[in-house]
C-alpha cells in the first residue's frame, strides 16, 4: 500500500539569477515590485533547469523519508516527459499513474531569483484529471497545484474521501485559489490538512483583515481538520479548532525559495505519518524548508526522516509555541 498518492501537474523549472550588477531593476518599497527596462536586452545566468511542482515535489519529499509514494499527473509527449519520468523514478516514486496525452505540452516555469527571493512565471497547459478506475488506496492523498481542468478530479477526490476515509491534504495552485470554483469548497470539509500561505488564506477566506488568528479561523469554519499558514521568514502557524501555534523558521542560508511551501508540507506530513505530533510536524516542516531554500531548486535540499531528527536533537531549543 502507498503511504502517499500526490495529485497534479509536473512541470519543467528553469532557474534565471537576475544580478543586481548587470541587471536594471528594483524593488519599489512597499509595494515590492520588480522591475526591469522595457525594451531591454538584459544577461542573466541560467542556473538550472529541474523537474517540479507541488505534487512532484511532496511525493519526492517523503520519498526520500523512505516511505512509499506514487504521483497522479497528466503531461504532455515533449522533451519533459521523459526528464520527468527519470528523474522520479531515480527518486523511487511510482510514476504509473502519470497520464500522457498525445500532441500536447507540459507545465512550464520560468522562475527568477533576485535577492534569493523567487518571481514564478508559469504556463500552465489545460489538462482534465480523472481518478482512474482502478485507483489503490493509500494512507495519504495530497492534492497539489493544476492547471484549468482540475474540477473533475476535485469532486472525485471528495466522493473518493467519503468512501474510503483516506488523509487528504491539500495545498490548491494560484489558479484554483484566484477562480475560489465550487468544487474547491466541497473538498475543504473532507481535508485533514490544508496548506497555504497567508495572501492565499485571505483570497479564500474572503477576509479583508490579514491577520492569522482570524485567517487560521475562517478557514477552520469552512470544514478542513488542520489549517496551516506558511508565512515565509516569518514562521508558520497551525490551527485545529483549539490552539493557533506557531513555529519559526529554522536558522539556515537562503539561496533560492523555490519549494519552500513543498518541502514544509512534505516534512509535516512525513512527521505525521511516522508518529509525531502537530507541534513536532510543524518542526520537521520548518527543517525541511530551511534546507531546501539553502540550494536552488525544490528537491536538492529535502531531508530524510534520520536527518530531520539529528538536526532537532542539535537544537533542543527550536520549539513550537501557542499564540
Amino acid at each position: 500500500m502507498y503511504d502517499l498518492i500526490t495529485i497534479g501537474d509536473i512541470k519543467l523549472d528553469t532557474f534565471v539569477v537576475l544580478d543586481e550588477t548587470n541587471v536594471s531593476c528594483e524593488l519599489k518599497m512597499p509595494e515590492c515590485k520588480l522591475c526591469l527596462d522595457y525594451g531591454a536586452k538584459i544577461d542573466v545566468k541560467i542556473v538550472d533547469s529541474q523537474i517540479a511542482g507541488s505534487a512532484p515535489n511532496v511525493a519526492v519529499g517523503l520519498a526520500r523519508m523512505k516511505k512509499k509514494t506514487s504521483i497522479l499527473s497528466v503531461m504532455g509527449e515533449d522533451t519533459t516527459r521523459p526528464l520527468a519520468i527519470e528523474h522520479l523514478k531515480r527518486e523511487g516514486v511510482n510514476t504509473s499513474f502519470i497520464e500522457i496525452v498525445k500532441h500536447e505540452r507540459s507545465t512550464y516555469s520560468v522562475v527568477l531569483n533576485y535577492k534569493g527571493e523567487k518571481t514564478i512565471l508559469t504556463g500552465h497547459i489545460t489538462h482534465e484529471y480523472h481518478l482512474p478506475t482502478r485507483f489503490p488506496k493509500p494512507t495519504w492523498l495530497y492534492v497539489g497545484e493544476m492547471g484549468e481542468g482540475y474540477e473533475k478530479v476535485y469532486r472525485q477526490v471528495t466522493d473518493y474521501a467519503k468512501k474510503d476515509g483516506v488523509l487528504i491534504a491539500m495545498n490548491p495552485g494560484s489558479i484554483q485559489v484566484e477562480q475560489r470554483k465550487k468544487s474547491l469548497y466541497f473538498l475543504l470539509p473532507r481535508l485533514e490538512v490544508l496548506f497555504v500561505n497567508r495572501e492565499e488564506a485571505q483570497i479564500l477566506s474572503g477576509e479583508k483583515s490579514n491577520e492569522v488568528h482570524k485567517l487560521a479561523g475562517a478557514l477552520y469554519k469552512y470544514g478542513p481538520k488542520h489549517v496551516i499558514i506558511t508565512d515565509g521568514k516569518n514562521g508558520a502557524y497551525e490551527y485545529g479548532g483549539h490552539e493557533l501555534r506557531f513555529c519559526p523558521i529554522f536558522p539556515g542560508h537562503l539561496v533560492e525559495a523555490t519549494g519552500a511551501g513543498d518541502s514544509f508540507a512534505s516534512g509535516y506530513l512525513g512527521g505525521l505519518i511516522h508518529g509525531e505530533s502537530c507541534s513536532d510536524a510543524l518542526r520537521w516542516g520548518a527543517i525541511n524548508s530551511s534546507s531546501v531554500v539553502g540550494h536552488v531548486g525544490p528537491t536538492k535540499g529535502l531531508l530524510s526522516a534520520t536527518e530531520i531528527r539529528k538536526r532537532l536533537k542539535a537544537r533542543p531549543t527550536f520549539n513550537v509555541k501557542t499564540v
